[in-house]
C-alpha cells in the first residue's frame, strides 16, 4: 500500500511537469501566432517595382529594426524604391530620429517584379506567396533562424529566393555551414560618427551597461565588484527606456561600458560605445568577434562571470593608477570602428547586394 501510494504521488508530480510543459508550449506557440506577420502578394506584374521590407510593429528600441529602417533610408537615397512594411496603419518607430518611408500591409500588395524581404524570424510569411514573387531574408541573428521552426525550405536555392543577407563573418559562416547551396551575402553595418564620437568632454568615473542583456550576469558581476568594494568611487549607468540620442550621449560620459550578451548576430551596443571612446569588458555573443579585439578592450568567455569580475577589477586598478588609461584605449577602439564600419563602406554593400538582386529596377538609379 505504501509503495502504491508512492507510485501516485510519483505519477502526481510527473503529470503536474508534464502539465507545466504543456502549457508553456502552448503559450509560447499563441504568442509566436499573435506576433506572425502577415502581407498581401499576387503574381500579377508590378507597375512601380519595390523593394519592401517587412518589420515588425515594435515600439521599443530594438537595434534589427532601426538597421532595417538604415536599409531603406540608403536605398531611397539612391533613388531606389523601398520602403518599410509594417502591419498597422500609421505606425512608425520614433524612438530614433528618422525620416523613413513607411507603408503597412493593408494598402501595399506584393507582386511579381518587387522584392520582399524578411527578417530570420519571419520566413514563414513567405508561404503566402505565389510562385513568381521574388524574396530575401535579411538574417541579422544566425542563432535566431530556428527559433520558429524549421526554415530550411526558405533558405532553399530557388528562382524566387535573391539571396540571404548577414551583417557579420560569424553569421555568414554559421548559415553557409546550414546552407551550403544557398546564395549568402554579408554587408558591413554602418556607424553614425554623427551621433556615435568620442567627444571633447571630461568623462566622470562611470560604467555604463544595458540591463535588458545579459540581466542575470549583470547582478552577479556587479554584485561581486559591490561585495569587494571595487564600484566605490564609480557610478553605474543602466541604459534603458532611451532614445537613439539618448543613448549615445550617455556613453560619451562613460569611461567603461559593460557588453553582457550570449548569442549575438553582431553586437551594435558594443560597438556604438567603443565609437563614443568607452573601453569595453565583456561577451563579443560570437557576431561581435570580428571587433571585438584583446588591443583595445577586454573579452570575457560568455556566461564567465568570475572573469567577468576580475576583468572590470583590473581595468578599474588600471585606471585608478593611471587616470587616462581607458579615454587612451577607447580612442584607439573608436577609430578602429570608424575604419571598418563606416557608413560609406554600408551605403556601398547595400547598394552592389540590391542592384544584384532586383537587377535592372535598381542597376538603372544611382
Amino acid at each position: 500500500m505504501v509503495a502504491s501510494l508512492h507510485a501516485i504521488s510519483r505519477y502526481t508530480f510527473d503529470f503536474s511537469n508534464d502539465m507545466k510543459i504543456a502549457l508553456r508550449k502552448v503559450a509560447t506557440t499563441v504568442q509566436a501566432r499573435r506576433r506572425a506577420l502577415r502581407v498581401s502578394a499576387s503574381n500579377a506584374p508590378s507597375t512601380s517595382p519595390a523593394i519592401y521590407f517587412l518589420t515588425p510593429d515594435y515600439p521599443k528600441p530594438a537595434g534589427g529594426i532601426r538597421v532595417i529602417y538604415r536599409l531603406v533610408d540608403i536605398l531611397n537615397a539612391a533613388g531606389v524604391n523601398a520602403l518599410v512594411l509594417h502591419q498597422k496603419p500609421h505606425f512608425w518607430c520614433t524612438w530614433f530620429e528618422n525620416r523613413t518611408r513607411v507603408g503597412d500591409v493593408s494598402n501595399v500588395t506584393v507582386r511579381q517584379g518587387d522584392l520582399l524581404v524578411v527578417s530570420e524570424l519571419d520566413v514563414a510569411v513567405l508561404a503566402a506567396l505565389p510562385k513568381g514573387v521574388r524574396y530575401a531574408i535579411f538574417n541579422q541573428n544566425a542563432h535566431m533562424t530556428w527559433q520558429r521552426g524549421p526554415s530550411s525550405a526558405w533558405y532553399a536555392a530557388t528562382p524566387d529566393l535573391a539571396g540571404v543577407i548577414t551583417v557579420s563573418d560569424h553569421n555568414l559562416e554559421m548559415l553557409r555551414y546550414a546552407y551550403p547551396g544557398c546564395r549568402l551575402e554579408r554587408i558591413h553595418l554602418g556607424i553614425d560618427t554623427d551621433l556615435f564620437y568620442p567627444g571633447g568632454a571630461s568623462r566622470s568615473r562611470r560604467i555604463a551597461y544595458m540591463p535588458r542583456r545579459g540581466q542575470d550576469d549583470a547582478t552577479q558581476v556587479l554584485e561581486i565588484l559591490r561585495a569587494r568594494g571595487v564600484l566605490d568611487g564609480w557610478e553605474i549607468a543602466a541604459l534603458d527606456g532611451l532614445s537613439h540620442r539618448q543613448v549615445a550621449e550617455e556613453l560619451r560620459r562613460s569611461r567603461i561600458f559593460l557588453a553582457f550578451t550570449h548569442q549575438e548576430g553582431f553586437g551594435l551596443p558594443a560597438a556604438e560605445a567603443m565609437a563614443c571612446g568607452c573601453y569595453v569588458i565583456g561577451n563579443h555573443g560570437f557576431g561581435g568577434r570580428e571587433f571585438f579585439q584583446a588591443e583595445i578592450c577586454s573579452p570575457v568567455q560568455v556566461g564567465d562571470v568570475l572573469h567577468f569580475a576580475q576583468s572590470v577589477e583590473r581595468i578599474i586598478a588600471i585606471e585608478n593608477k593611471t587616470d587616462g588609461w581607458c579615454a587612451q584605449k577607447g580612442e584607439l577602439a573608436s577609430k578602429a570602428i570608424a575604419e571598418v564600419y563606416s557608413q560609406a563602406r554600408e551605403r556601398d554593400d547595400v547598394l552592389r547586394l540590391f542592384r544584384n538582386f532586383t537587377q535592372a529596377n535598381v542597376g538603372a538609379s544611382k
